[in-house]
């Protein structure tokens, strides 16, 4: 969860600097595919058609912006920004990884405890 986390930032970072990493028409086929999966997923649970297609929508905006986010922090680690190499050294990059091993354990934590009330 902590490496997702990772990944996410540097691809936001990415794409504020260099805009998206993946062409809109595979994005829109991402979110195409999340959202029949998700919408399916949430049928055959049992829920009608709004929720249905609400929950397709949520998780079809989700997924395509953390695969995004994703193929950005990979594009980052590969080329940089403005053809400049990898900005960070390996000492800041194990200290984003270890404030971002915390913050996935407290969201774990907060989850769980909302689950089990």
């Amino acid at each position: 969860m902590a490496l997702v986390m990772l990944g996410i930032a540097l691809g936001i970072i990415y794409m504020s600097k260099c805009g998206s990493p993946i062409h809109p028409a595979l994005m829109l086929m991402i979110g195409a595919i999340s959202f029949i999966m998700g919408s399916a997923f949430f049928d055959s649970r049992g829920a009608d058609q709004v929720k249905s297609l609400i929950g397709g929508g949520v998780i079809a905006l989700s997924s395509t912006f953390v695969i995004v986010s994703i193929a950005g922090s990979v594009m980052y680690a590969i080329y940089g920004v403005n053809d400049s190499p990898f900005p960070y050294s390996w000492e800041t990059l194990v200290s984003m990884l270890a404030v971002c091993m915390v913050a996935s354990m407290i969201i774990l934590e907060f989850v769980l405890y909302r689950l089990r009330s």
